[in-house]
């Protein structure tokens, strides 16, 4: 009897100090949880290219670090480019918004409500609080840019190991789950599924998107094109609506300043191609391997990115994604068990 007593009292502290140790080791990386989350998603859309080069140069170190230079030169050094492009764009469309003449669609209004209204002073009031903000953004920025560099190391770091060790974790992780081997097999499919989906449906898809409509922005002289092309590819993510958050408000303004060529122009345009070439895409990459509802989509874009900034563009629906996993698990065992 007294040993049982001492056996139950010893799970009891192994369980309490595993939790208590986990959620202080959470804490201590609390900081580094998106860098963290960024290097697995890094290693995994990137190691069929790792598993290429180890196959060629038979060392595992050397094609982890080929590998990273890969994902450098194929994304981050890009990603600065893009930064860079944006921040000029930003400063141009801030000036030029200034400078535009929107008397044509104060006049008309006024003619329809009969009705004086004042857009100029309000543009000009919106646009000084934007300024402030951005340069709030930009000291803050400067200041955390020593943890910015640390926290690029750290991805770096984290990678490296990710590509050599990252599938005996991952095996190791699904020997302790404490599922059937056929629910094991079942979930490890759908999970790798719904990130295919995820990853090279929306976000490819996204990126094709923006790009085209960026040079539809160009061709019919829309102001700062690479702007709004990257706002594009955030929005394209979203379903129902996407890309014509951008485009159909940019034609109409385009038709009521007396454009019509330009405002008929990007309407076909953003019609006809910008949010056709979707339906044309994602078939064709995802295929019928997963199936993301929209709403989920939806709704776990915007709080993956209110959690996790622009990483939540992939987690979130990802998360909720794995949920329904769950529940048809848990539902087609409790058919089974009937």
């Amino acid at each position: 009897m007294e040993k049982e007593v001492i056996e139950n009292y010893s799970k009891i502290f192994f369980i309490g100090s595993f939790i208590g140790v986990t959620l202080l080791s959470i804490y201590l990386m609390k900081s580094y949880i998106t860098t963290i989350i960024g290097a697995v998603f890094l290693s995994y859309v990137f190691h069929p290219v790792y598993d290429a080069i180890k196959n060629k140069i038979k060392n595992e170190k050397a094609s982890s670090f080929l590998t990273i230079i890969i994902v450098i030169l194929l994304i981050i050094i890009p990603l600065l480019f893009a930064a860079n492009a944006l921040i000029k764009e930003s400063v141009n469309f801030f000036y030029n918004t200034k400078e535009i003449n929107i008397a044509p669609i104060e006049n008309a209004i006024t003619e329809k409500f009969g009705k004086d209204f004042n857009f100029q002073e309000q543009i000009s009031e919106n646009l000084n609080s934007i300024s402030l903000s951005i340069a709030r953004s930009a000291s803050g920025f400067v200041i955390s840019l020593p943890k910015k560099i640390l926290e690029f190391f750290v991805l770096i770091f984290l990678m490296f190991f990710l590509f050599i060790d990252g599938h005996k974790l991952v095996e190791k992780i699904k020997d302790h789950i404490p599922l059937k081997p056929q629910q094991k097999k079942e979930l490890t499919q759908r999970f790798d599924n719904v990130i295919y989906a995820s990853i090279y449906g929306m976000i490819v898809t996204a990126f094709v998107q923006g790009a085209i409509a960026s040079l539809g922005f160009w061709i019919f002289g829309i102001e700062s094109p690479i702007l709004w092309g990257l706002v594009t590819v955030i929005v394209s993510i979203l379903p129902f609506l996407g890309a014509a958050i951008i485009w159909l408000p940019a034609a109409i303004y385009k038709l009521v300043i007396g454009e019509t060529f330009n405002g008929v122009g990007i309407l076909l345009y953003g019609v006809l191609i910008v949010s056709t070439i979707d339906n044309i895409i994602r078939p064709g990459i995802v295929g019928s391997r997963a199936k993301i509802h929209p709403a989920l989509v939806f709704l776990g874009v915007l709080g993956g990115i209110e959690i996790f900034g622009f990483l939540g563009v992939i987690i979130g629906p990802l998360i909720l994604s794995v949920l329904t996993i769950f529940f048809d698990l848990y539902i087609v065992e409790k058919a089974h068990d009937k």
